[in-house]
This record gives structure tokens, C-alpha cells and sequence, in this order.
């Protein structure tokens, strides 16, 4: 075979690289647009598998999520493991947040006079794509992917939890003890049943074409919990990423984006008013991306990861500040 769309790196992929391509005389189901996600190779073996798994099981339960052809957990072909997955249509619906980046003031300016009717779009289909998740049943996904070799109980939010402060132990990050300890102590009471959550559901994971929605990308955070879960996520993701516009807009695409997140909760019907629980999930989302800064941090990555900065270490210190009254930090 031959390629008819040379491999070209995608945008996205802090952990990983992401490529996209297409086959000349590929036979089905390899013969359409595809993507490669190659991991890093210090990735957890399962990495691959899981990801696989979780993505087949959830387009096989009638969720965009795309479907992973090829998986590959050893090194040695590419240098890391890797998935070759259908290549959904369709652009991120944070398209704007990337735009503003690059296109300088005047053009920043021209996109937040677009915001407006962005946001109303934006709303909806990332409403779509969170109620039709958890609308989805939890028995069959895991099902699903245990006849794929994957445990369910991986993917539960205690192993979740187990598996940070393991890793916040490992890599010798003590300065997270305190957000540690808190969430132990602050641990909601289930009042629902747990649902299949995404673990990074934010904009830029959903992708849409022509108002419609196409495809939800990115499982590896993939958790079953409580609904709160997804949403504290996001509400800290957009509350702490951050944002590479003009000084001078930062503030209010700051608000934007809160009041974004915010209202994606309120939108929820599965979520009476949950304030405890959001709490406790957006810090506990804070630690998730603070611990793999450490990691990253250790392996000798300094710049890895979308937070792997002075601005974004800071961003979730404080966030978790506001949230908890607790003080954490990161070895430099």
C-alpha cells in the first residue's frame, strides 16, 4: 500500500502525537481518513488497549466516540504505543480559543464579537454530547470492555483516585499531600448512579461539523462516577488553562470561559444543584493535572503538558486555593 495523504501532524496531543493520514488500496476498514495516536514510550502499557477498548465500546453503544482499528501496546514499530482510529469530520467547538493564539489583537477582537452566537453553539452540542454519555448504560460498557481485556474496575473513580496518590508518591510531590488529604476527607455521598464520564470534557474534545455533532475525542480520563464528575472537570479546566491572547483580553475571555463552563452545569439534568460536589471535582481535577506535571517534571519533560508552567501551575494552585482554603505547591 501506498499513502494517498502523507502523515501530517494534528493539533492537540500534550501527551501524545497525532497524525493524520489516509491508505491508497487499503482494504475496509482502514480504506477512509485515519488518525494515528502515538503515545509516549514510557506510557503505561495498558495505555493503548484501554483507550482502544473504551472508544470501540462506546461506538458500538451508538456514541461518536471514533472507532480504533489498529492497537499496538509495544514500542518497538514506532517508538511508543500507538492507535490507528477512524478520522471523525468535523472542528473542536474552542476552534476560537485556539484562533485567538494566533491571530493577534485585531483579529481577537473581530472573533469575541463572534462569541456570542459561538457560545450559544458551543452550549448546545456540548450539552448533546454530555447528556447522550451519560444517558449511555454503564453495564453494557463494561461488558464491552471487559471482553476486550480491560478490567472495569480500572476505570472506577476509586482506582482513579488510588492511582494519583500512588503516582503523587512516587514522584515525591508531598506538596499535594494537603489537596490529598483534603479529598479524602471531603468525599461526596453518591446521591446518583454513576455514569460513564469522559474525565476531560471540554470543548476542544468535542467536534462538530455544520452544527451537528460529529465526534468526541480523547477517552484517556475515561472514569465511571458520580455526574458531577465531568462537570467539575471542565468548570476547573476553563477556570485554570491557560490562555495565550493579548494581555489586555485576558480577563474577558477568563469570564467567558467560566460563565461557559458554568452554564454547560446548570444545563444538566442529572445535576440538582451539586455546589459540594463540583467543589470537590474540580480540585480533584486540579491534582490530576498537577501530579502529571510532576511526572512530567521528573522524567526531565520541563515544558511537556498544557499546564507544565509557571502560569499554569499557578492557575491550579490558586484555583485550589479558592476552592479548598488549602495550600499546595510543585517542585520546581
Amino acid at each position: 500500500m501506498a499513502y494517498a495523504e502523507t502523515p501530517t501532524r494534528m493539533s492537540g496531543g500534550y501527551d501524545a502525537t497525532i497524525l493524520r493520514f489516509s491508505l491508497h488500496g487499503a482494504p475496509e476498514p482502514v480504506s477512509g481518513p485515519l488518525v494515528l495516536r502515538l503515545f509516549q514510550s514510557n506510557v503505561d502499557a495498558q495505555r493503548a488497549p484501554r483507550e482502544a477498548a473504551v472508544q470501540n465500546a462506546l461506538a458500538g453503544l451508538g456514541y461518536p466516540a471514533p472507532r480504533v482499528f489498529v492497537t499496538e501496546a509495544r514500542v518497538e514499530a514506532l517508538g511508543g504505543p500507538f492507535i490507528i482510529m477512524e478520522r471523525v469530520p468535523g472542528l473542536p467547538l474552542g476552534s476560537e480559543f485556539e484562533g485567538l493564539r494566533i491571530k493577534g489583537l485585531r483579529q481577537a477582537f473581530d472573533t469575541l464579537r463572534q462569541l456570542p452566537r459561538a457560545r450559544r453553539e458551543m452550549l448546545r452540542l456540548w450539552d448533546e454530547a454530555q447528556t447522550r454519555l451519560q444517558a449511555l448504560p454503564v453495564s453494557d460498557f463494561v461488558d464491552r470492555i471487559e471482553r476486550a481485556g480491560i478490567s472495569g474496575e480500572t476505570l472506577t473513580f476509586d482506582a482513579n483516585f488510588a492511582g494519583l496518590r500512588a503516582s503523587a508518591e512516587e514522584f515525591g510531590l508531598e506538596g499535594l499531600r494537603p489537596a490529598i488529604d483534603w479529598l479524602v476527607q471531603h468525599r461526596p455521598t453518591r446521591s446518583q448512579t454513576a455514569v460513564i464520564s469522559h474525565g476531560d470534557f471540554q470543548p476542544l474534545n468535542v467536534l462538530a461539523d455544520n452544527g451537528r455533532l460529529t465526534g468526541v475525542i480523547d477517552w484517556v480520563k475515561t472514569t465511571i462516577a458520580d455526574p458531577a464528575f465531568d462537570y467539575g472537570a471542565a468548570i476547573a479546566i476553563l477556570a485554570t488553562v491557560p490562555i495565550h491572547v493579548p494581555a489586555v483580553l485576558g480577563w474577558g475571555m477568563r469570564a467567558f470561559m467560566n460563565n461557559l463552563a458554568r452554564t454547560h452545569a446548570r444545563h444538566s439534568r442529572s445535576l440538582p444543584q451539586k455546589d459540594a460536589a463540583l467543589r470537590y471535582y474540580q480540585v480533584f481535577n486540579c491534582l490530576v493535572q498537577m501530579v502529571t506535571v510532576g511526572r512530567n517534571r521528573a522524567h526531565g519533560k520541563m515544558t511537556d503538558g498544557v499546564y507544565n508552567s509557571p502560569v499554569g501551575v499557578a492557575n491550579l494552585v490558586n484555583h485550589v486555593h479558592l476552592l479548598s482554603g488549602i495550600q499546595v505547591s510543585l517542585p520546581s
